[in-house]
Formats: C-alpha cells, sequence, structure tokens
C-alpha cells in the first residue's frame, strides 16, 4: 500500500497553538524512484499534518513528536523549505534537532554503495572561482608566472569559509547510535560495486566525515579532484559524500541561531565517477539496487539518530514545559 494513502489531510497551522516537534526529518524527495521520505511515513504513525506556506510538501507530525517534510532538490529549495518552517508561527523549533536524511554519492575509493555518513562538516561547492586559463587539463600553467595551479580556487572575497563545521557533541551521539543499526545488504548492489577497481570488497558501513553540496550534477573524475582540492583548501578532505541541499540547509538554521542542532545522515546510491568501459551519463544513477539500498539504510539510521537526539538531548535544548 502507498504510505500516503491513509495519511491525514493537511490542515492550516494554528499561530495560536503551534506544533512543537521533538525533531525534524529532511528527506530531499518524495517522488519515484527517489522517494526518500516513504520509510519515513512507513515507519511512524502519522497523526496530523501542516500545510506550512512556503514549503514543497505537507509537514507531517508524528504520534512520536517528529515532524517529517521534504526540501525539495537543490539549495534554493531546501533553503526556502527550512526557512518557512523556522518563520512560520505555527511551527516552533525551539526545542527540535534537524536532521537531512537521504541519498548522496561517493567516490568508490571511499566507501561501499549503501554506507552511510554523518557529516561533520558541510562544504559549499558552489562558492568558488572556477578559472578557464587554456580550457583542456586539470592543472594549468597560470600565465606569466610558470607556475601550475587547478582550474579552481577559493574566492578572492570571503566573509567566512563556506563549510559548516557540525557541533561535535550531536555528530558523536549520531555516531553512537548509528552503531547500532543493522545495515542492509544488496547482492546486486554488490555486484555492481565490483565492476568498480578501487572500490571496496565490503559491504555498507557506518562513516564519518565531509559532506560536498552544490547545485550541480558533476560527474567524473577531473571534478571529483577539483572537488577533493576545494575540501583541501578549507582542511576538512577528504570527503565522504556529496549531494545537493545540506549547506543550504545549516544556512538557514544558522541564520535563525539554530545550527548547532542539524545533522547529515546520507547513504551512498552511486559513485561519482564511471567504472571502466562505462560513460558518465551510464554510470551517473549507480542502479537501481544501489538506489534502493541507499534510500532504505538512509531512513534505518536517521530514525535511530533523530530518535537518540531526542532522546539523549546533547545540547539540552528540550522544553520541559511544553
Amino acid at each position: 500500500m502507498n504510505p500516503t494513502d491513509s495519511l491525514p489531510e493537511p490542515r492550516d497551522p494554528d499561530p495560536s497553538a503551534p506544533v512543537h516537534p521533538a525533531g525534524v526529518v529532511l528527506p530531499a524527495v518524495a517522488e519515484s524512484p527517489l522517494d526518500e521520505r516513504a520509510p519515513w511515513l512507513e515507519r511512524y504513525e502519522i497523526v496530523d499534518a501542516l500545510a506550512i506556506p512556503g514549503t514543497e510538501t505537507p509537514l507531517y507530525l508524528t504520534a512520536s513528536e517528529l515532524a517529517i517534510t521534504t526540501t525539495g532538490i537543490g539549495k534554493s529549495d531546501a533553503a526556502t523549505t527550512v526557512t518557512a518552517l523556522l518563520a512560520s508561527p505555527g511551527v516552533d523549533l525551539d526545542s527540535a534537532y534537524v536532521v537531512s536524511s537521504g541519498i548522496a554519492g561517493s567516490s568508490p575509493e571511499t566507501t561501499a554503495l549503501g554506507s552511510v555518513a554523518i557529516a561533520d562538516a558541510v562544504v559549499d561547492w558552489d562558492r568558488k572561482h572556477r578559472w578557464d586559463r587554456q580550457g583542456t587539463s586539470d592543472t594549468e600553467t597560470v600565465p606569466g608566472t610558470g607556475s601550475e595551479s587547478t582550474p579552481i580556487d577559493l574566492l578572492a572575497y570571503r566573509p567566512r569559509d563556506y563549510v559548516h563545521h557540525l557541533e561535535p557533541a550531536v555528530v558523536d551521539c549520531a555516531l553512537t547510535a548509528a552503531e547500532t543499526v543493522a545495515l542492509r545488504t544488496d547482492d546486486a548492489a554488490r555486484d555492481y560495486q565490483t565492476q568498480y577497481p578501487a572500490a571496496t570488497e565490503a559491504g555498507p558501513s557506518i562513516e564519518r566525515g565531509t559532506t560536498v553540496c552544490g547545485d550541480e550534477f558533476w560527474h567524473g573524475p577531473k571534478y571529483a579532484r577539483e572537488v577533493e582540492w576545494l575540501c583541501g583548501a578549507y582542511g576538512v578532505a577528504p570527503y565522504v559524500t556529496t549531494q545537493m541541499e545540506d549547506a543550504a540547509t545549516a544556512t538557514a538554521l544558522e541564520r535563525f541561531d539554530r545550527g548547532e542542532r542539524y545533522l547529515s545522515v546520507r547513504a551512498v546510491a552511486n559513485y561519482d565517477r564511471p567504472a571502466p568501459g562505462q560513460s558518465v551519463e551510464e554510470s551517473f544513477d549507480g542502479n537501481s539496487a544501489s538506489l534502493e539500498l541507499a534510500i532504505d539504510n538512509a531512513a534505518r539510521v536517521g530514525s535511530a539518530v533523530i530518535e537518540a537526539l531526542v532522546a539523549s538531548d546533547p545540547l539540552a535544548i528540550g522544553d520541559s514545559e511544553k
């Protein structure tokens, strides 16, 4: 049965009686085949739904005081959704932890398909210079200097580094919870993984590290080297996952002084370059088995993480009077 068949009809929020979720879960997509929301709606008892102006889909409320809605794909959609939630008089997030949960890319050298990464840093890939000095190679000779440089660089005007360092107490709590989760494995995803000679022979695992966020659907080893360079320039290399929403979500939360309670939980659905003999187009989406595996494992770990954050409240943000 479709998990949306029995959901409550969304109602308008009531500013005189705002809802007070203890945790907010933000998958990006609710449409097949990338439906990251479905396993969340299947996992929890949904007791209410709000139509929040500015959000893409309803805000579903669970019996366990969680709230679930999609951000949409990309940074502008994510920033708009999160800002709409934070600004709505019908939603009070003063005591809520916020978790992005969904799929991501990774390099084959980093981890297995279906692995789940808890981010401790979120890098904004779009905030950089991209130079076309000679237009052909990964490294270029800078005119007039005789020295080589990468085709990208940090912004010349940079009021701050475009990397979000997530709260260690929240990350540590999440990792402790994640390590108790039994990750699903899949033989078809493992077979696809073996097409990459540099990939691990192991199955899915729990990882910690940097996630890179950008609006660009990039793919291939040249761009992967540039992403690694940017992470290195910020001192947070190597990157573990790549996705399209989390820098925007973190920025919106920081603007509302809630950045410390944010966490990113991402499962690896595909690798960021072709296997030998593949084109970039053929390899871009991974395969259906790795996609389904990542969606499932992201929800398995994400649910354990948000429940642990709410229960243990590592930042002591809970409101005992609500």
